[in-house]
Parts: C-alpha cells; sequence; structure tokens
C-alpha cells in the first residue's frame, strides 16, 4: 500500500491511498469466495458452484464494488496506524480507479486535531482562594437534613402555611389541556402566581379557579383549575443529641464537624474547578486555534441531549414544553450552544496540545490504582470489574490523568 497525504487546511488532510493490483485481486477472489458460498447455481448444491461459473452470473460491477468496500476499510485502519494521523472523523471516500487486475485507487479527506502554537504556561497563572464556611452554611445544611427526615400526616381541616399540598391543576382557556400533579410546601412560594393564596383553607378533593399571569403575554390573564389530591401536616424532628443519633454522629457538635467538613470539600473542589477554566480560558484568549467543525458538532449535540435528558429526569416536563417556556425554538437553542461548544472545545485543544508538547506520559501502573480507587467507591466491585469494557475504562482513565498532569504543570 502506498499513500500521499496532503493538507486541505490546517484542520483537514486529504490522502490518496493505493492498494496494488496484487492486494486488491486478493480483495476481489475473497469477496468472490464469500458470494459462491451463498451462491445458488442449478445443477449445484448451494456454495458448491465454481467460482468461474458464479462469476459469470453476477455482475462484475457488484464485486469490484464490495471488494473495494473491504480494501478501503482495511486500508484505512492501515494507513492511520502508519501515519499515526490524529483522525477525528469518518473519511470522505472517492474512488479513482478501480478495475480487475489494476491497482485500487482512492482519496480520503478527514479532519484533523490542529497543531497549536501554546504561549508560555506560566502566563495562564491563577491564584486560588481560601475557602471558609460559615455557621449559616451548616445550619441551613442541618434544616435541609430536618426536612428530609420530616413525618407526614394526614390532614381533614384546610390547608395551611407549613404543609404539604398535592394537588392536580391545568388550565381552562386551553382546549384538552392534560392535568399535571405537583405537590408543594405551602408557603415556601411556588411559579404559578396566585396559586398558594388559592390552596390556602382547601381540604381535600375541593376544587377551586383562579386567574394567574399569562406566561407570555404580560397584560392576559389564564384561568386555571386547581383540586387538592392530599393535605398534610409536616413535622419537622428537634435538633438534638438524641435525634442525631439516628444519623450516625454522637452530638450535635459532630454532626455540624462532619457538615461543615463536607461543605468545605464541596468548595475545595468548586474552587479549583474555577481556576482551571481561568487558566485554561488565559491560554485559550492567547492562542491562535482552528477549530474542526466535527467536534464543535459533537459537542453541540452533547450539549443539547444534556437539556433534553434533564428535562425528562429534573423538570419533569416534555423539550417541548421547555422551549414553550423559555420562548424559544429548537434551532435557536442549538444556535445559542454551538458559541459555547467552541469555546470548550479549545479548552480541549489547548489541554491536548499540553499534553503533547510537554510529552506526558501514564505508566500503566497509574492507571490500574486510578480503576482499583474508582472501583473502590462501589459495594459491588466484582461485579462491575465483570461488566465493564476494561479497554475503554484504561483509555478513559489515561486521558484524565493526562489531563491532571497538565494541569498540574498549570499549578492547578
Amino acid at each position: 500500500m502506498k499513500y500521499e497525504i496532503k493538507e486541505v487546511r490546517a484542520t483537514k488532510k486529504k490522502v490518496e491511498i493505493e492498494v496494488s493490483a496484487e492486494d486488491f485481486n486478493n480483495y476481489y477472489s475473497q469477496t468472490l469466495k464469500k458470494i459462491s458460498a451463498d451462491a445458488e447455481i442449478p445443477g449445484f448444491r448451494k456454495g458448491k458452484a465454481p467460482e468461474d461459473m458464479v462469476e459469470s452470473r453476477v455482475t462484475k460491477e457488484g464485486v469490484l464494488s464490495e471488494a473495494a468496500e473491504i480494501a478501503i476499510r482495511e486500508s484505512w485502519a492501515k494507513f492511520l496506524a502508519e501515519s499515526k494521523e490524529e483522525a477525528i472523523s469518518q473519511p470522505q471516500v472517492e474512488v479513482i480507479k478501480i478495475a480487475k487486475d489494476n491497482p485500487l485507487i482512492f482519496t480520503a479527506e478527514f479532519e484533523i486535531l490542529p497543531l497549536i502554537k501554546l504561549p508560555k504556561l506560566d502566563s495562564a497563572k491563577v491564584e486560588k482562594s481560601s475557602v471558609e464556611v460559615t455557621d449559616q452554611e451548616v445550619e441551613d445544611a442541618i434544616k435541609w437534613i430536618q426536612q428530609s427526615r420530616a413525618k407526614y400526616s394526614e390532614k381533614i381541616s384546610g390547608a395551611e402555611d407549613g404543609d404539604l399540598v398535592e394537588f392536580t391543576f391545568s388550565c381552562l382557556d386551553i382546549e384538552n389541556d392534560p392535568e399535571k400533579k405537583d405537590r408543594i410546601v405551602l408557603g415556601k412560594g411556588h411559579y404559578i402566581e396566585g396559586l398558594e393564596d388559592t390552596l390556602r383553607g382547601m381540604k381535600r378533593d375541593e376544587v377551586r379557579q383562579f386567574e394567574t399571569q399569562h406566561p407570555q403575554e404580560n397584560d392576559k390573564k389564564i384561568k386555571m383549575s386547581v383540586k387538592v389530591d392530599s393535605v398534610k401536616k409536616v413535622e419537622i424532628p428537634e435538633v438534638n443529641d438524641e435525634w442525631v443519633k439516628s444519623l450516625g454522629f454522637n452530638t450535635v457538635e459532630e454532626l455540624k464537624k462532619d457538615i461543615r467538613g463536607g461543605i468545605k470539600k464541596d468548595k475545595e473542589v468548586a474552587e479549583i474547578q474555577r481556576v482551571r477554566e481561568e487558566a485554561i480560558k488565559k491560554l485559550v484568549e492567547k492562542t491562535e486555534i482552528e477549530v474542526p467543525e466535527t467536534l464543535i458538532k459533537r459537542e453541540q449535540d452533547f450539549m443539547l441531549n444534556n437539556i433534553k435528558e434533564r428535562c425528562s429526569s429534573e423538570l419533569k416536563i416534555s423539550f417541548e414544553e421547555y422551549l414553550k417556556q423559555v420562548k424559544k425554538t429548537e434551532e435557536e437553542i442549538t444556535e445559542e450552544l454551538e458559541k459555547i461548544a467552541k469555546e470548550k472545545v479549545k479548552g480541549f485543544l489547548v489541554l491536548h496540545q499540553i499534553v503533547k508538547d510537554e510529552k506526558i506520559k501514564v505508566t500503566e501502573e497509574e492507571i490500574s490504582q486510578k480503576i482499583e480507587e474508582m472501583l473502590n467507591q462501589y459495594p459491588n466491585k466484582e461485579e462491575i470489574k465483570k461488566t465493564m469494557d476494561e479497554v475503554q475504562v484504561r483509555l478513559y482513565i489515561e486521558d484524565e490523568l493526562k489531563r491532571e498532569k497538565a494541569f498540574n504543570l498549570l499549578g492547578c
């Protein structure tokens, strides 16, 4: 196999590959054997007819086309292995010459990671801020724990502030508007104006109507219907040494100390992330980068899919409903994501270039140790080991460790 590479632009190359006549004839013979194995020729058992007879009954173009497809696929893989080119897209293939007893010649155009000339790494230095935890943050965390351990009891009387109210609602001004269910602690505020005032005093199975602001037109009101499904009294546990024992602590102070440590750790992780983002941003601003369209589109699609998944898993609404709420089309959201995706890809390219420039390596021992640390976080460690794709996991961990070392060089 012979090949010649030409640069189309900084992020795209084109290679012309020639498969020798001898090698292409081998691909042709392999393809003919495969077709013969499935051929049904009168007078012969399936797959037993002579190849020359099969060849006379099928179109030579069909055999050539299938043989070329196999030859191109295998030659492309061989080319990548030999040339060490970092192709980031599927090749756009064009066959130049194809004939039996002749070389197969084709071109393949593909996108690559651009070479980037980085400024001095110390120009990206970012000062790390000290992390502090306030008493109020600790108290807020304890309140959240109290709420999560609250007891609920059904009420016959009307709903009051502090009660948990479960309800069904719909818009009367929208034809066939489907009923939606929700639940709130009364008095905490709700996105539907007038809802809480309406729910106060309502009992189970009671139905009321109220007007609220139109979500898209400021000078217009819409009529809503709400039915109470249940009213529950919320009993918040008292914070004392007896209660914290149910959480695995001996005293309230011990709980507070643990919470403070957890908040501090989260803040330290967030601060490291901030510093890293700032450092990469500084390098990106000082670097000329031509970003491959393939990577932008890939990141753009990933971000859009994340939004759609969040709509379903967190917001509990359809993506179509989300678009109505934000007053945008999918095309507008996609267009907005393009700029964000481009900046994210620039950051990835800068990190990748640091790894290349500094010849950052990781050992098999480092990879194995990191995988073991990751697996130790799960109680069913051995089961996960059996089902995980070890090759892919090792490649992912290797990239992660290289990025960590790159950030260490940046002082973060």
